[in-house]
Order: C-alpha cells, then structure tokens, then sequence
C-alpha cells in the first residue's frame, strides 16, 4: 500500500516513518507542507493508496489539503487518515466534512495505527479486485456503473455525503460522552428492491443518488451527515438539537421527492416511496460503542411499519 504522510514536523514525521515501515508498510512518502504534498502528488508516477495528513500547518492546513486531494478525480475515494494531536470538536467536524476517512490523534500509538490501517488495507484491496474485475475482458470499461441492492452507492456529488465506514469512525473520534449530543435518524426507500429489479442497476444508483440529494436539502448544512448503508437504507447524523419530528422530515422529504415526479414518470421509473425512522440517541446509563446509534437506525427503520410510509 503506497502511503503519503503530510507533517511540517521532521522529528515526528521521521519517527512516524519508522513505525510505518516497523509494522510493514514500506511504501511510504513523505512531505513537510500542504503545498509540498501537492507537488508529491502530482509527481507521483502511480497513485496513492492512503494519505495520513497533519492537521495544524503553516499556510495549508490538512483539512484545506484534505480538500484538494478530495478535488481530485483520481482521490475521490481513497482513504484519507487526520493525524493530528487537536481533539477539539470543531476541528473533528471540519475534517470530516472535507473527506476525511478516518481520525488518529498523537502521539503515535503503534497498536492503534496497525488496527486503523488494517482496516483500510482491506478496503484498498477490495476497491483494487473491483478495478480488475471492471477492466477484465469482456468488459466495457466505459460503461456507467451498475449497482447490486446492497452495494454501496458513492454520493461524491451530495452535499453533506459521507462514507458509512467515515462515519462510524467520526462517532469513535467523538467518543462517547461528545457523541450524547448527536443522533442519528434511518431513511428507507420501501419500494427500492422494486426500481433495482425493474430499472437495474445503473438507474437504481441514480434514484438513490437523487433521494440523498432531498435528504440534503432538508437538513440544516452547517451539520448534516448523510450515509448510504445499502439496500435502500440511509442514515443520517445531525445535532440532537436541530433534529425534528421524524414525520416532517419525512413529509418535507416526500415534498421534495415529488419534484422529480415529471422526470420519472417521462422515463417510466416508479417514484420512490419514503419512510423516515425514529431518532436514536447515545444514553448515558447504557454503556458501548457510540457507533451502535448507526445499526440501532438501520434497524428502527427497517422494522417500522409499512403503513407509515407512502407510495408514490
């Protein structure tokens, strides 16, 4: 796995290096600044896998280089890691919201540093199989992307999308007592199986598409977290604050969808029918992984009654 590490500290990047390369990731690049990395990346004669980025710089901070790299069609999905000894929330929020995957704070811990970059091998290694497998012959490999029911759907192009892997990483970065002041609310797409079986898969990823665009416009921008978790299935993060009855949600959210309706109805694709879950929130007396508030939305919509929701 070819990593690029970002920090404008030489002592620390030096023993970062080492520890990389101790637990056997040898391919390891380095750069002292925002604007450097710039300059590594486009040198580099083949791409990174992974980028672990320093947040507090001079001039270019990680979270504007964040950005960039996430400008970039080449790195729209690879796995960006926040190294950074700030835990505060605002800092948190910022890096989340540029593309961050995930969030490691200093000083170095080697057991914590394998566990996180473990993790994101393998999703390298997957996304590298379904590289080949897309450039195999017999393989059009300019055709658009086709989707199965579960997979997850990219919504690079929706504001306030994340990946639901960063986003269960963002709850762990808040930890528990922080993360009591977010909740986390499922949104179903009950006729999905429905428009995947009739339309396929290229069309099924376009409609979902469009619904987390809804979704976005819904939610308030400043906080608004939106995943995908597959089959349909939405999750979104938000302030316990500024969530509101998950019935007007889904009533605005119905609103919106309708808007489509002349452009789904001239190409003959059903509308898609919404049902909105109640929220979930961390408690304090129930101790575990704040993490647990993306199944137990997952879930809470998936088993409300189907009577709630509306078809179009």
């Amino acid at each position: 796995m070819r990593i690029l590490a970002v920090d404008d500290d030489p002592d620390f990047l030096a023993v970062f290096q080492t520890v990389l390369k101790n637990l056997g990731f040898g391919e390891i690049s380095t750069a002292s600044s925002g604007d450097r990395a710039l300059d590594v990346i486009a040198a580099a004669a083949t791409e990174f896998d992974c980028f672990i980025l320093d947040i507090q710089m001079p001039r270019m901070d990680g979270i504007q280089l964040c950005r960039e790299i996430r400008s970039m069609d080449a790195y729209k999905d690879t796995p960006i890691i926040m190294n950074t000894a700030v835990g505060d929330r605002g800092y948190i929020d910022a890096a989340f919201a540029a593309g961050a995957t995930d969030y490691l704070n200093k000083p170095v811990d080697e057991v914590e540093i394998k566990a996180r970059l473990g993790v994101i091998e393998r999703l390298v290694s997957e996304r590298l199989r379904a590289q080949i497998a897309l450039s195999s012959p017999g393989t059009d490999a300019f055709s658009a992307p086709s989707y199965g029911f579960m997979d997850g759907i990219p919504l690079k192009r929706v504001d306030g999308a994340i990946d639901l892997f960063a986003m269960g990483n963002y709850l762990k970065t808040l930890g528990m007592f922080r993360a009591l002041s977010v909740c986390a609310v499922g949104v179903r797409v009950v006729n999905a199986r429905q428009i995947h079986d009739l339309e396929g898969g290229y069309v099924f990823g376009e409609v979902m598409i469009d619904v987390a665009t809804c979704l976005s416009d819904c939610l308030k921008p400043a906080n608004r977290m939106i995943a995908y978790a597959g089959g349909g299935v939405f999750v979104c993060l938000m302030p316990r604050t500024e969530m509101q009855d998950p019935e007007v949600l889904a009533a605005q959210l119905r609103e919106y969808i309708m808007e489509f309706q002349p452009i789904y109805s001239d190409l003959d694709i059903q509308l898609p029918s919404i049902s909105v879950g109640p929220a979930i929130n961390l408690r304090a007396s129930r101790i575990g992984s704040p993490t647990r508030i993306i199944d137990e939305a997952i879930a809470s919509v998936k088993a409300k009654d189907m009577s709630f929701a509306t078809s179009a």
